[in-house]
């Protein structure tokens, strides 16, 4: 192949190189509106890769503490505001502690 290096340089260059255009910013609607700007969150959301959003909607489940037992949720809440009941401490058992076995 008898080609000149200007020849071999014309070739490797790629003229259709073109950059891609960004997508235009007018379909982006800015509004004050709280409903309107919630739901474009939303739909923000929900275009995203789907294994964020599978992250998302995971933690999501697992920090989830509604009012699936309320009764236990109360004694619970009870219990660790409770004050220590006043026991007669053991005194065998307080006298042990310092002793080896």
């Amino acid at each position: 192949m008898d080609m000149t290096l200007d020849d071999i340089i014309k070739m490797s260059k790629n003229t259709k190189n073109k950059k891609q255009r960004r997508v235009p910013n007018k379909t982006q609607k800015f509004s004050n509106n709280f409903t309107e700007d919630k739901s474009a969150k939303v739909q923000r959301y929900m275009e995203s890769r789907s294994s964020l959003r599978q992250g998302a909607i995971a933690k999501r489940r697992s920090n989830f503490q509604g009012n699936q037992f309320p009764a236990a949720a109360e004694v619970a809440r009870k219990a660790a505001i409770a004050p220590l009941q006043n026991r007669v401490p053991n005194r065998n058992r307080v006298s042990n502690w310092n002793k080896t076995r």
